[in-house]
C-alpha cells in the first residue's frame, strides 16, 4: 500500500530498552545541536561528525541507511546487524565519540542534547517514506532545491527490504 502522507515523527516516548536490540527492526533518530545552536555550517565539523557516524557504525555493529545532517539537527535510519545490539547505546556512544571530533576542529563545549528522539518503524509504516522525509528536509528548510544536492545527506546502506 503506498504511503501518500508525509511522515511526521511521533513525540519522544521512551520504551523498554530491549526493544532497541533487534536486528530486524528499523530506528528513526533524531539528535539536536546543543541547546538548538546552527552548529552543523563547517564543512570540516561536518565532515568529522559524518566520519563519526560512519564509524560507530561498523565499531557498534549497527548499520546507518539513510541520514541527513542539518545546521542543528541530524536525522538517521539505522539497526543492529544482530539481535542483543542495542540502537541506544549506539547513539549515546556516537555523540560521545563526534562531540570528540567536534573539539579536533575547534568547536567548544558540548555539541549534542542530552536525550534525542527515537521512533521504532512499525511494519504498517513505509520506510522508503521516512527515507525520503529524511533526504527532503533540507528542501523543507530552503537550504536547497533538490534533495540531491544537499551535500550533508544520503545512504550509507541500502534500506532493508520488508515483506
Amino acid at each position: 500500500m503506498p504511503w501518500d502522507k508525509p511522515y511526521h515523527p511521533p513525540k519522544n516516548q521512551r520504551l523498554d530498552p530491549e526493544l532497541y536490540t533487534h536486528a530486524n527492526r528499523v530506528y528513526f533518530i533524531t539528535i539536536r545541536a546543543y541547546r538548538d545552536q546552527s552548529a552543523f555550517a563547517q564543512t570540516q565539523l561536518n565532515q568529522r561528525v559524518l566520519d563519526a557516524l560512519r564509524e560507530e557504525q561498523e565499531r557498534q555493529n549497527c548499520a546507518v541507511f539513510t541520514y541527513s545532517l542539518m545546521p542543528d539537527h541530524l536525522h538517521f535510519l539505522t539497526s543492529p546487524r544482530e539481535d542483543g545490539i542495542s540502537v541506544l547505546t549506539f547513539a549515546d556512544q556516537y555523540k560521545g565519540k563526534s562531540t570528540n571530533q567536534s573539539w579536533a576542529v575547534g568547536w567548544h563545549g558540548k555539541l549534542w542534547q542530552p536525550r534525542y528522539y527515537d521512533h521504532i518503524v512499525r511494519s504498517d509504516e513505509s520506510l522508503i517514506a521516512i527515507a525520503e522525509y529524511i533526504l527532503d528536509n533540507p528542501v523543507r528548510q530552503h537550504l536547497v532545491e533538490h534533495a540531491e544536492d544537499w551535500p550533508w545527506g544520503g545512504h550509507m546502506n541500502p534500506l532493508p527490504i520488508w515483506p
